[in-house]
């Protein structure tokens, strides 16, 4: 929509959420990925090890989630909008 009309239409708290849904997607993803990533170190290095169980898996979601949020505020809180007036 944005780019269609060139303006922003939906509005200041609108503009803090996207950018907080954005940059929470990119945090949620990467660190998803890091945890896979240590998992399978464990699993190749400790092969007799127990795996991981299903309580401790949740507890890395949430963890995840809570970091990347509180990672992915600040560029919500500190988003400005700016209108622009061209005649």
């Amino acid at each position: 929509v944005r780019f269609v009309s060139s303006t922003w239409v939906f509005g200041k708290l609108m503009c803090h959420v996207s950018r907080f849904v954005q940059y929470c997607s990119v945090h949620v993803s990467v660190l998803t990925l890091a945890a896979i990533a240590l998992d399978r170190h464990q699993v190749i290095m400790h092969p007799l090890k127990p795996r991981m169980s299903m309580v401790k898996g949740g507890v890395c979601i949430v963890i995840i989630w809570v970091m990347a949020s509180c990672f992915s505020l600040p560029h919500a809180i500190y988003q400005t909008l700016t209108r622009f007036y061209i005649g």
